[in-house]
């Protein structure tokens, strides 16, 4: 019976219908959930907790089925390298963990991202205090840019002094450089000027991110690697 079990939560059938299946309780909830229902402002798992099962059934299955992916993928892991060690090179063995190995970091950033992650976002006027996690402060002194010919803010950015026990340091940020502090990034998403200068300023916690450009990482080397072990022998 045992035996049975382990070679059905090993298979790769197994594991191609569950990653049809995430894909699909997620397309799912792309639809079912809107900006109204809060998903994307607090931590996942805090979300989770928050709302009914009636809105949230779709994410439960999903990460049901991500959970056995993870099982499914470990175990698969284990069987090649205990077959297939010795009995071919270290190169053809260890491409595909490889991949495995980088699809198991990302889902572990996923993990932390949904327990420690935060956001949020507010307007903030030249003079705002906007604290920090840790206990130090942001001072918003100036926001300046340009106005496009149609009103709208083309070019902008905030100049901010950072206040903590180590002294004030001034930091610039605009729409794709952020200020980061202790693993909280601090991001400019939007400006005006009239009547006064006013920028919308989002604190941004990802503690798994790390972790997931790691496993990127070793996902594309490993797959760039077996396409090119690959290449002129499909076998």
């Amino acid at each position: 019976m045992f035996r049975k079990w382990y070679d059905f939560l090993a298979s790769l059938n197994l594991g191609f219908w569950l990653m049809g299946g995430v894909m699909l309780f997620m397309a799912i909830g792309s639809f079912l959930t809107g900006e109204a229902s809060g998903i994307n402002d607090i931590a996942l798992l805090s979300w989770l907790m928050a709302v009914p099962v009636a809105i949230s059934w779709w994410l439960w299955v999903a990460i049901a089925l991500l959970a056995l992916l993870v099982i499914n993928t470990i175990l698969c892991s284990i069987d090649a390298l205990r077959l297939r060690f010795g009995r071919t090179k270290l190169l053809h063995l260890l491409a595909p963990q490889i991949m495995h190995l980088g699809f198991l970091l990302v889902v572990f950033a996923h993990l932390l991202s949904a327990q420690g992650g935060a956001k949020q976002a507010g307007q903030a006027l030249e003079g705002s205090i906007i604290p920090l996690p840790d206990g130090s402060t942001l001072q918003v002194d100036t926001i300046t840019g340009q106005t496009g010919p149609y009103g709208m803010a083309t070019d902008y950015q905030a100049t901010l002094t950072h206040l903590s026990p180590a002294g004030p340091r001034k930091v610039v940020i605009s729409p794709n450089h952020p200020f980061f502090h202790q693993g909280t990034g601090v991001y400019l998403k939007h400006a005006e000027f009239q009547p006064s200068p006013i920028g919308v300023i989002e604190l941004h916690r990802e503690p798994g991110a790390a972790a997931a450009g790691a496993g990127v990482l070793l996902f594309t080397v490993g797959n760039l690697a077996l396409l090119f072990l690959r290449r002129g022998n499909p076998t």
